[in-house]
């Protein structure tokens, strides 16, 4: 298939948690606030002229220092934070929405707090928990942190607007991104795709990672661009699992199985290469 237009100018996006459109919307004056979970609801972080971004840690090297503070038992990615951040790679940020997910996100929130990692004299970071169960009292426990913890801060150290009329019009930037990522996800469905993965998977973490305002036309773009896009005549792009457990090995076989369909079959060492042809 032809290549798509602005693909590798999002791959250079995610290059650098401080990208292109993150400077240029905090040049504009934008606030940047850093979030890591979904647990947090990203549309809030975009009200008024804030913008979110879901952090990533591209440039990190090993994780010695991270893992001196916070042990090898916590996850790779709670500790390339802790990296980064004490490298220099969240100056960027205004604040950072933490939430209490899990315990060692919670350490590396802590740390981003505790060694000081962002010399910005406005610089916060917020704490909230999630709810653990879709019922009233969760739901309302929610809310209200999320306006104590979130949206009042935000007021109070930046003076943004958190206005329904202000959430309202967040919420409209955020539906049209998820309308249009949730249509090419549909493509990805199709007997024979006009996106791969790895282009969906591009697209999907850039609408994460990237100001709304200034992403939404590339993503409108490549849109329009893959509706007119021609797929190959033959599909390469469909994954298949091999799995080799005690039953294999004892049959000297490997079971193949076709993710698109559910399918699966037996097939022997000797022929497998030939089977994915």
């Amino acid at each position: 298939m032809k290549d798509l237009k602005h693909l590798i100018y999002f791959e250079n996006l995610l290059e650098d948690a401080n990208n292109e459109l993150v400077r240029q919307a905090q040049a504009d004056g934008s606030i940047v606030l850093g979030y890591t979970c979904y647990h947090i609801p990203e549309v809030l972080l975009n009200v008024d002229n804030c913008i979110s971004v879901r952090l990533r840690a591209p440039k990190t090297g090993s994780l010695d220092i991270s893992t001196y503070y916070m042990s090898n038992y916590t996850c790779d990615y709670a500790r390339a934070l802790v990296e980064r951040a004490i490298e220099g790679g969240y100056q960027f940020l205004d604040a950072m929405i933490g939430v209490d997910a899990c315990s060692a996100m919670n350490r590396s929130m802590e740390h981003f707090e505790v060694l000081k990692v962002n010399s910005k004299e406005k610089f916060f970071v917020t704490h909230t928990d999630m709810p653990l169960k879709v019922t009233d009292y969760y739901i309302d426990s929610y809310t209200t942190q999320m306006r104590e913890h979130v949206l009042n801060r935000l007021t109070e150290t930046f003076g943004v607007d958190t206005s329904d009329e202000a959430l309202r019009k967040a919420v409209a930037e955020h539906n049209e991104v998820c309308k249009i990522i949730s249509e090419i996800a549909e493509m990805r469905k199709l007997d024979n795709p006009i996106i791969t993965g790895y282009e969906f998977h591009i697209l999907n973490l850039v609408s994460y990672t990237c100001p709304k305002a200034l992403i939404l036309p590339y993503l409108r773009e490549t849109l329009a661009e893959l509706k007119k896009r021609k797929p190959d005549a033959k599909n390469p792009y469909r994954a298949r699992v091999a799995i080799v457990g005690s039953d294999e090995l004892a049959r000297q076989t490997v079971t193949l199985k076709d993710m698109r369909t559910g399918e699966q079959r037996q097939v022997p060492f000797a022929e497998l290469a030939a089977s994915l042809q």
